[in-house]
């Protein structure tokens, strides 16, 4: 029996995968992230995933083997598309541009976070990855579970090459502001800047208050010893 998804109560859909992913499997991602972002992985089923795309339960299983191989392929798809628009972005970071490319690698990833609170409340879908990738980020962690496997692949698939691109990003906007750092100073510095954007969307949220991004970013400078001209601020 064919289940519509559009008559299905809660959290719909909302297009991330599917935007880049043609066919049946972005549909089938796209509709686990809205099942496991609304009950978390443990207790969503393949049943309301097939219901969310809007088929039989057997037509998941001729894609995916188990549950299991679906968050697997959310976590290493989701990784590398989003590791390689950031590690993108990050490579064009220079002294004179750091506060503007801070300021917007924030508001790439409120976007993100708006979008996806717009999707579950049926205010309309994600559009592209600009707009998707927080949310999707947000389910990952939130929704994975504490395996060592799926712990495994977001490190290979989006930490390493986040930690790597962060790490090739540092030493030439230090160069910069004439800052030489030793090999371990520098592995401090990735952690903080890395501590210091996630870590801003969660104090937000906790402490509900309204966003000040220049606080952070005024922050983020100074921790890193980045200090810019007025004319680069």
């Amino acid at each position: 029996m064919i289940v519509c998804a559009r008559n299905h109560p809660g959290p719909q859909p909302y297009r991330y995968f599917a935007g880049f992913i043609e066919g049946r499997r972005g549909e089938i991602l796209d509709a686990a992230l809205a099942v496991f972002g609304e009950k978390g992985y443990d207790a969503g089923t393949m049943r309301e995933i097939a219901a969310r795309v809007g088929v039989s339960e057997p037509a998941i299983y001729r894609h995916y083997a188990s549950k299991e191989a679906i968050l697997a392929d959310i976590v290493a798809t989701a990784g590398d598309r989003i590791a390689g628009e950031m590690t993108k972005g990050f490579s064009a970071v220079t002294g004179d541009n750091v506060v503007e490319m801070l300021h917007r690698f924030i508001e790439m990833r409120r976007r993100g976070i708006d979008a996806k609170r717009a999707a579950a409340k049926g205010e309309g879908e994600a559009d592209g990855l600009h707009s998707g990738a927080g949310g999707v980020m947000h389910i990952l962690f939130h929704a994975a579970p504490h395996k060592e496997m799926f712990t495994d692949l977001l490190r290979a698939h989006l930490g390493q090459p986040m930690v790597e691109a962060i790490k090739a990003l540092v030493p030439r906007v230090d160069a910069d502001f004439g800052i030489t750092r030793t090999p371990g100073e520098l592995d401090s510095k990735v952690r903080v800047f890395m501590s210091l954007f996630a870590g801003y969307f969660t104090t937000t949220l906790l402490y509900d208050a309204p966003p000040n991004d220049d606080a952070i970013v005024d922050a983020m400078l100074a921790i890193m010893g980045w200090e810019p001209t007025p004319q680069t601020h």
